[in-house]
């Protein structure tokens, strides 16, 4: 077994050389084929589909035999039926990975791949400060060189450099190497930590030692400790393999740019995947901290869990809102740091760590990963030499965000309390509220000569063509009354984008609501592309680009400017509308409100009431430090104007939908115990793989009693459950433990899910554990979700509760005692989880609740998503419109049901909502008369046609007796067209 003695970097390469050893036996690489033409649904069904039909081909050609005819024919067929599905499967997939940021030339790229236009790109000959780099070698220096720079000291100006150093100065003692503190940050790495953090990464690419994710997902636990064992060592030293601090870039033409000059290009920084999984021990260590002390600002909510972009512009929005009912001003400025990550002074948030208490192992840790950074750039084969970066944040690593957040932490914390202020990641804005304009822009100009001022103690250079000020105000302004930074003067706008949504000076939101009009037809005119190619026009494909480019759009930041004007907001009722008609091929006529039950698709005024609503869950799960919550409290400021932004009506929008009055669980969790010291419980799936295995015919009881005998003999057993009754929301939970005859249940709060109450039935048996002193415990659950939460340290919904569990078990543990978890099959006869199920079922009938528990969010969602849909159903009942639609289908449901082939869908949509290629229909476009039959002189619809009209007797004759053979006895619209049939 290897030993992990020796250097750093001698360790690093035996454990690299190892794992690489052991990838080249077990994982086969590939060859590139250079002048093939890809297309991106090609597999190997396809590929073997093609195999057999050239085989039948020479075959028939060498026998002209009517067989191999026939046999070629049967071959042809499955490689086209292979190739259809091929492309389905692989046009939905890339639709499951396409969001609001994807941008649409990037589908239409798409759409032109899957019909084999595959343009191979090259860089082309660049030229930069009159050297011109004709070979890749000679391209990638010049961008080395380029890069390079945009890191450099030598950007900064003689006063910049004379602030840095003399802050320097000042804390010489904080930039220095730490002497360990003993604290429980610098504590070893436990394995723990370290499978959890494997398990978060993404598969991205390798960096230059060529480790990927896939090799440290595989590797078993001897490997793992070994692997454990050279990150303690690591953390122990505080230096890093030289190898972890070298990136080799990638350079990616930006958007619009000149592809001949080098600063066209973004670079994509490929490293070290063994450092990245460091990262992110480290980085979830330090976050508890800097949370759990409350060290960050609270204005912060760049790469924070539970925080938002909507958060910021919430806030502004609010405070604009109030300034508009009391005929006040706001004067708004939006920062932007030039070079914010690139120019990112190393030494200055080495101090900034030291200012918060952050020493020992973390520091020094940070203190080596910061410097001594190189990069190579790669352009084809070829790399460039290395190249050592000055300044910045290690871009693409993990750690980098939270660092440089704490690096600007303090950037408006001298600004004083009575100025507005919020920050996302870099992106600050300042603001302030009056209705004397000229006393305003006095104190907001007080505030930007603070931060300019802290930039230049802290390295950070503002630039003065980025940032620009709005003066939200109905007044006129003075051309002379103007904000100034370095000297000069800001640029004064009508409409800023700030954090994704267009601000105008008078909040209209109609400069906003026009650019998603524009990006939303963008994606319609994808759409009509769509609808002429067999594998992307299925309605569940176009659904799916409807909700990944279009709805996300009109969802995102709706909570701020759902308070615009009516007719503004319509606007966005016809994009839904003609999205709509295009996923289901139906004709203009068809009422709006058919087509959203058609595609099961919301009408955007209920569904912004929805998103408004679980914000506002989100918002109550945070404390009242939460600078965003505070705009939910009653204010005289709104006066009587009735504006419908989110601080006014938030609380009444959820009163509306029944969740104003639910005590919401915290939305981000930091336990009391620092999460790497809680013990990681075993979890026994023994019982469970095997009825996986068995696939059935297996008897569950046996094994499970089997499995405890062997196992856990001498220990004893405790039985959990949940019970849920779901008309009522009732909910209640049981522990029983049949060798002491204990006996515990409990009716706990409605709308509870029933997995939060097994997880609280867990933690009420955890903590009987505890109490009663009982040695060795077997806890049993047939709940596999909350088993594997408790394996897994994470659960998206009751992270709160799930840290109790974790805590008490860790106590147990801590006492010399053992407590085991396994998972015992339900219903089949196993005595203890037939009396927790009983039992459970009891405390559902109590007429009092004995457990009171806050709801979670996603619980709130849930009470939120069922309101939503009934008021849905109720417009749906009360629509004087697509009422044919209406007798085939009265309930109103968000799913999809098609049969993948396009032609069909289209033709049983338009039969549903009554609007086809009949006379009915012809006659509302005026392409007909009378919209009469022209033999039965009746209006000719389609219930005349399928059931009435004389010209159809016979082909209505047959559909009959087909109907009859698969057992359809319903002749009408509804059971004929039915979701249902």
């Amino acid at each position: 077994m290897m030993q992990v003695s020796g250097s750093i970097d001698d360790v690093n390469n035996q454990i690299t050389s190892a794992m690489i050893m052991a990838a080249e036996e077990a994982i086969p690489k590939t060859r590139s084929r250079a002048n093939r033409k890809l297309v991106p649904w090609w597999n190997e069904e396809c590929q073997q589909a093609v195999r057999d039909r050239n085989k039948a081909f020479r075959k028939l050609k060498r026998t002209h035999n009517v067989q191999h005819l026939m046999q070629y024919k049967k071959e042809q067929a499955i490689v086209r039926r292979k190739v259809r599905q091929a492309k389905r499967s692989s046009w939905r997939n890339f639709c499951d990975e396409i969001g609001r940021t994807t941008p649409v030339g990037e589908v239409w790229g798409m759409i032109k791949r899957m019909g084999g236009d595959r343009r191979k790109w090259e860089y082309p000959v660049m030229v930069f400060e009159e050297e011109t780099a004709v070979s890749n070698k000679e391209k990638a220096e010049m961008m080395a060189k380029s890069f390079t720079r945009v890191h450099s000291s030598e950007n900064l100006s003689e006063v910049e450099r004379r602030r840095r150093s003399i802050t320097l100065n000042q804390h010489l003692n904080e930039v220095s190497r730490k002497e360990e503190t003993g604290s429980k940050l610098d504590e070893p790495f436990t394995l723990a930590e370290l499978i959890r953090a494997i398990k978060r990464a993404k598969h991205t690419s390798p960096g230059k030692d060529q480790v990927c994710y896939l090799m440290l997902k595989q590797l078993g636990e001897e490997s793992l400790l070994k692997l454990l064992e050279m990150y303690n060592k690591i953390w122990k030293e505080g230096k890093l393999p030289g190898i972890w601090k070298e990136a080799i870039v990638i350079p990616i033409r930006k958007l619009g740019k000149d592809p001949t000059n080098p600063i066209s290009y973004r670079p994509i920084a490929l490293t070290s995947n063994l450092c990245k999984v460091m990262e992110r021990m480290i980085a979830d260590r330090l976050t508890y901290v800097l949370e759990k002390r409350g060290l960050l600002a609270k204005c912060q909510s760049g790469f924070r869990k539970g925080r938002s972009t909507i958060d910021s512009v919430v806030r502004l929005e609010t405070e604009i809102r109030k300034a508009q009912a009391n005929r006040e001003s706001v004067i708004a400025v939006f920062f932007d740091i030039e070079k914010a990550y690139d120019m990112m002074w190393k030494e200055g948030l080495l101090i900034k760590l030291s200012k918060i208490g952050v020493e020992g192992r973390v520091f020094n840790w940070i203190r080596d990963f910061l410097f001594g950074r190189k990069i190579q750039i790669r352009i084809g084969a070829d790399l460039s030499d290395q190249y050592i970066v000055d300044n910045g944040t290690p871009q693409g690593s993990v750690i980098s965000p939270l660092l440089f957040i704490i690096m600007i932490n303090d950037v408006f914390g001298t600004v004083p309390e009575d100025i507005g202020r919020s920050l996302f990641a870099d992106d600050g804005a300042l603001w302030k509220k009056g209705r004397n304009i000229e006393y305003v822009t006095r104190k907001i100009q007080e505030a930007i000569d603070i931060v300019v001022e802290w930039g230049y103690n802290w390295g950070f250079r503002f630039s003065i063509e980025k940032t620009q000020s709005v003066f939200f105000t109905r007044k006129r302004i003075q051309e002379g009354l103007k904000l100034r930074m370095y000297g000069r003067d800001l640029e004064k706008v009508g409409t800023f984008k700030f954090l994704g949504i267009n601000l105008d000076s008078r909040l209209t939101f109609a400069e906003h609501i026009r650019r998603i009009e524009e990006k939303c037809k963008r994606v319609i005119n994808v759409m009509r592309c769509l609808r002429g190619k067999e594998w992307g026009a299925s309605r569940l494909a176009m659904k799916k680009i409807y909700m990944a480019l279009i709805r996300s759009v009109l969802d995102y930041g709706c909570v701020v400017f759902g308070s615009a004007a009516q007719s503004l907001l319509k606007k966005l009722d016809v994009i839904q509308a003609q999205a709509l008609r295009l996923c289901c091929g139906a004709f203009k006529t068809t009422p709006v409100s058919a087509l959203q039950v058609e595609i099961g698709e919301c009408p955007l005024e209920i569904r912004r009431k929805q998103l408004m609503a679980n914000y506002w869950a989100g918002l109550q799960g945070h404390n009242d430090s939460h600078p965003t919550k505070a705009m939910l409290q009653e204010s005289w400021e709104y006066g009587k104007r009735k504006k419908e932004n989110f601080g006014r009506i938030g609380n009444d929008t959820a009163k509306e939908l029944g969740v104003f009055n639910l005590r919401v669980s915290c939305t981000v969790v930091y336990p009391e115990m620092a999460p790497w010291k809680l013990v990681w419980p075993e979890v026994d799936w023994y019982v469970l793989e095997e009825k996986r295995r068995a696939k059935g015919g297996i008897n569950l009881k046996m094994v499970f009693n089997n499995r405890i005998a062997e196992k856990y003999n001498d220990y004893t057993q405790v039985y959990t459950d949940g019970a849920k009754e779901p008309e009522t929301e009732v909910t209640g939970l049981s522990v029983v433990v049949p060798s002491k005859g204990i006996g515990i249940n409990r009716r706990t709060s409605n709308m509870l899910g029933v997995y939060t109450v097994e997880m609280l039935a867990i933690l009420i048996a955890v903590r009987w554990v505890e109490k009663s002193g009982q040695h060795k415990v077997l806890v049993c659950s047939d709940s596999s979700s909350v088993l594997a939460s408790i394996r897994s340290f994470y659960s998206k919904s009751r992270q709160d509760i799930l840290y109790e569990v974790l805590q008490s078990v860790t106590r147990i543990f801590n006492q010399g005692r053992q407590i085991q978890f396994v998972w015992v099959p339900g219903h089949v006869g196993i005595r203890g989880n037939e009396l927790a199920d009983k039992l459970a079922k009891t405390a559902l009938s109590k007429g009092n609740i004995e457990m009171q528990v806050s709801i979670s969010k996603a619980e709130v969602k849930s009470v939120i998503w069922k309101t939503v849909n009934q008021m849905w159903q109720e417009r749906w009942d009360r629509e004087g419109k697509g009422r044919q639609l209406y007798q085939i289908q009265r309930d109103v449901k968000c799913t999809v049901i098609g049969s993948g082939n396009s032609r069909e869908e289209t033709v049983i949509s338009r039969l549903r909502l009554g609007h086809c290629l009949l006379n009915k229909t012809l006659k509302l476009i005026g392409k007909h008369d009378t919209g009469l039959c022209e033999v039965c002189k009746e209006e000719e619809s389609v219930e005349h046609v399928v059931f009435r009209c004389s010209r159809y007797d016979v082909q209505r004759e047959l559909m009959r007796n087909k109907l009859r053979e698969i057992e359809v006895q319903d002749m009408t619209l509804k059971g004929l067209l039915s979701t249902q049939t």
